[in-house]
């Protein structure tokens, strides 16, 4: 059945290319979400979370969409399970353009979920080629039970028409760190069970983010209290096999975080990760997008290797550390090294005889 499955997939696609692309089908999407955010053998799916800066003349604009494109292809061939996209329409277009390109071939094209703007025609979003669409509940404001969510909310509007453009809706939760033992699997499961009936319908995710407190340093005395401040919701499995819940991870890549904070949301029940934008070492430098595509790739391949079961992720560029540091340390060994000869064996072009200075 899964492959017969597989088959309407691929062909309803082929017809969306070969044709341009179109608003997607609205169960065609819900079954390609549905493959992403679930794995049947239990480990945890991932997405990157995608932000495409705003070019700001007409040849970046160009330049850029080539990088979208050498972009598309490196989380598709990182194997990506799916992609959270920020940024323009056009952008989004161009990306999806290039995952369509894709179909037939292995690995096939990865389903785009777009994170929109307040105001953005959905029907746009939908022609773009994007299968789902981020929205956020109460307004991305923290909430600190099932009772704050209200059926007079913009959001619910947004969901039902986004399933009318065909395109499936993943509400994302906001919470307040310090109110995260308070969301046990029971409340996890009544605030699902809210979604569907204000909605109308189960939603094909739910996005579950938890801001918690920054804090300076941790010493040993209060490493406990840190533990509890991180905590996560916890999500039942008979939910996670009916409803994917999402976990948002913001570790910073390297020595292991990256692994460690993902497998933490695995054994809190989630089924799948986002692994939001501040995981790219020096991300707020806005990085050459083929640096972000090397870097996603890489990372998706190493969480989902068997052969690295203790997630030993580790930056090879060496990005966590300061951009300018490490570039400024790399010319001091290269003149250190004597790649650029002796500096006392150099000639100098100014004549001091001549009174030059």
């Amino acid at each position: 059945m899964k492959t017969f499955a597989a088959a309407v997939i691929a062909l309803t696609h082929c017809a969306r290319l070969a044709t341009g692309l179109s608003a997607p089908d609205a169960s065609l999407s819900r079954a390609r979400l549905g493959q992403a955010f679930s794995s049947p053998s239990g480990k945890l799916t991932y997405s990157p979370e995608l932000l495409i800066p705003e070019p700001n003349d007409p040849t970046a604009i160009l330049l850029q969409s080539n990088a979208i494109q050498g972009l598309s292809g490196k989380i598709r061939q990182g194997k990506a399970n799916a992609v959270f996209f920020k940024g323009s329409l056009t952008a989004l277009k161009t990306f999806c353009m290039e995952q369509e390109s894709a179909r037939g071939n292995f690995p096939g094209p990865v389903a785009v979920i777009y994170c929109a703007d307040e105001g953005v025609e959905i029907s746009s979003v939908a022609d773009a080629g994007a299968e789902g669409l981020l929205i956020n509940v109460c307004d991305g404001v923290d909430i600190t039970g099932v009772e704050d969510v209200n059926d007079d909310s913009d959001w619910i509007n947004t969901c039902k028409e986004a399933l009318t453009c065909g395109i499936q809706p993943v509400p994302e939760f906001t919470l307040k760190g310090s109110d995260v033992e308070s969301w046990d699997e029971e409340v996890v499961t009544k605030m699902v069970s809210k979604i569907t009936g204000l909605v109308g319908e189960e939603p094909i995710a739910v996005l579950l983010t938890v801001n918690y407190e920054e804090t300076d340093e941790t010493t040993d005395a209060d490493e406990d209290e840190q533990e509890s401040q991180n905590a996560l919701p916890s999500v039942s499995k008979e939910l996670s096999r009916k409803i994917p819940i999402i976990g948002s991870v913001r570790a910073d890549a390297g020595d292991g975080r990256l692994g460690a904070e993902a497998n933490r949301f695995k054994e809190a029940g989630f089924s799948s990760a986002l692994l939001r934008s501040e995981c790219v070492p020096g991300f707020r430098i806005q990085l050459d997008l083929d640096i972000v595509g090397s870097f996603w790739a890489g990372c998706i391949v190493d969480l989902k290797s068997t052969k690295s079961k203790s997630f030993s992720f580790r930056s090879k560029n060496k990005m966590e550390k300061s951009v300018a540091t490490e570039w400024r340390n790399y010319q001091k060994s290269v003149i250190d090294e004597g790649s650029l000869g002796d500096p006392s064996e150099s000639e100098s072009v100014v004549d001091s005889e001549a009174g030059d200075y």
